[in-house]
């Protein structure tokens, strides 16, 4: 094997047991908190106001790095996977507050 595939298969590898400690904790983590009654309404105001600011500076980071890619690439493959990735990044947004909206 060369040393390029061998470190995409390393970069790989570490990605998917980064995404499995990842999961792993967000479980016991969970399970302790409802144990312990942290989640309440305040958890659930921060929580939300928290993501919506995380929402926001997500869009402008997409922005700029669109812009840069625009700048610096031009129109090739990583301009199409951020077009791909602000189109679901916006799909998400948009299918998430028509859920919560027709809910109430």
């Amino acid at each position: 094997m060369s040393n390029q595939l061998l470190n995409v298969l390393y970069g790989l590898g570490g990605l998917f047991f980064g995404v499995v400690v990842h999961i792993i904790l967000q479980i016991v983590s969970k399970r302790k908190g409802i144990k312990e009654h942290r989640f309440d309404e305040r958890h659930q105001y921060i929580t939300s106001h928290a993501k919506a600011v995380a929402w926001n500076s997500t869009s402008i980071a997409i922005i700029v790095a669109w812009a840069l890619i625009i700048v610096f690439d031009g129109i090739s493959l990583p301009f199409f996977l951020m077009t791909g990735v602000y189109v679901l990044h916006n799909l998400t947004y948009l299918c998430s507050s028509v859920y919560y909206t027709n809910r109430n």
